[in-house]
């Protein structure tokens, strides 16, 4: 009996050793189907290729009107560029120019656009939303005639909304709007 449970023990042993010996090869063969298929993928030419801190920079002007840039601050995760700008030195006089890219994955900067411009809903007490097509845009305002803050943003190339916030009138903010470096966008 004794021998018997020996043989047992001994057999165990080997059966065990044998799959420990496979179990690197199992996973180095899982390792090894996996690359040819990563080699095998085609990488898509219209793949998005997302704006750098440095375009952004070349992006937003250094002056818009009477307020110069002083930062540009980047979002990788929500694919948004700003551009912050003050009027003199006076600080609580601020305005931001944000660039949101539509085309990353899970963006919904677009189709919340398109759904405000052809909205008919009416806005709350103390504020207005316009809806006008300026220079072929098509752009929607928040106006905040209490607080005296209004925001205007346009689609540009089908991909990129582009808003504009501060303290100055849409039409004033439309012209700023456009003097960005947009052939950066294209």
């Amino acid at each position: 009996m004794k021998t018997f449970l020996k043989i047992a023990i001994v057999c165990v042993l080997i059966i065990a050793c044998k799959d420990q010996k496979n179990e690197p090869e199992s996973l180095k063969s899982v390792i090894e189907k996996e690359k040819p298929t990563q080699k095998n993928e085609k990488i898509d030419s219209k793949a998005v290729v997302l704006l750098t801190k440095e375009q952004y920079e070349l992006f937003f002007p250094k002056q818009l009107g009477d307020y110069n840039l002083i930062q540009v601050g980047e979002d990788k995760v929500q694919g948004i560029g700003t551009g912050t700008y003050i009027k003199g030195k006076d600080y609580g006089n601020v305005m931001h120019y944000f660039v949101t890219d539509g085309h990353r994955k899970g963006s919904s900067a677009l189709r919340n656009f398109k759904k405000s411009y052809e909205s008919d809903d009416k806005a709350p007490e103390g504020r207005e939303y316009v809806r006008k097509e300026r220079d072929g845009y098509k752009t929607f305002a928040l106006l905040e005639h209490k607080y005296n803050m209004y925001d205007v943003s346009a689609i540009y190339n089908n991909r990129f909304q582009l808003t504009v916030k501060g303290h100055e009138k849409p039409d004033e903010l439309w012209t700023y709007l456009k003097q960005a470096n947009l052939e950066i966008l294209d």
